[in-house]
């Protein structure tokens, strides 16, 4: 019976891990310091050009348009290097878990292939039986490898 529950367990892990870990990157790679600063600096530019009259005073408004634009690169480099982090991140820590979570569940089916997960009335699944009960042998029950098939379609429509 233990196996019926991690197996869930492992599946529901498995789907539910990309989730996870993004909302877990978006909380650990925030908006520095720095970066608010330059977004502050942008908006006061913004609010000084739209009080400057182009024609009147031409160059002060070219040169403040070249600062915001100076500005405007700094907030997307600075804004584009944290999303490459927290991508980095997010593929690297979700791909270990998969693989670690993939290879628990290979261990279980291998070792636990000919013991039943789950036993009932042999009349319950009376077409199927051998199809569910594969490779154990046993009339009525439910084998690790027909209960990872359902775990693993219940844990995809859950998420759709």
């Amino acid at each position: 019976m233990i196996t019926f529950w991690m197996v869930a367990l492992f599946m529901l892990i498995g789907s539910l891990l990309p989730s996870i870990v993004k909302w877990g990157t978006h909380f650990i790679f925030k908006i520095t310091d720095e970066e608010n600063i330059h977004r502050e600096e942008f908006k006061e530019l913004r609010k000084e050009l739209a009080g400057i009259s182009a024609v009147d005073e031409f160059a002060r408004y070219a040169r403040t348009q070249r600062k915001m634009n100076k500005l405007e690169e700094q907030i997307q480099a600075l804004g584009q290097s944290r999303m490459d982090d927290r991508e980095s991140i997010r593929w690297k820590f979700t791909k270990t878990i998969q693989v670690i979570n993939g290879a628990v569940l290979v261990y279980l089916a291998v070792t636990q292939r000919y013991e039943p997960v789950l036993t009932g009335v042999p009349d319950w699944f009376w077409p199927l039986n051998l199809v569910i009960s594969y490779p154990t042998g046993v009339e009525g029950a439910l084998s690790i490898v027909f209960w990872l098939f359902i775990c693993n379609n219940a844990c995809r429509a859950i998420l759709k």
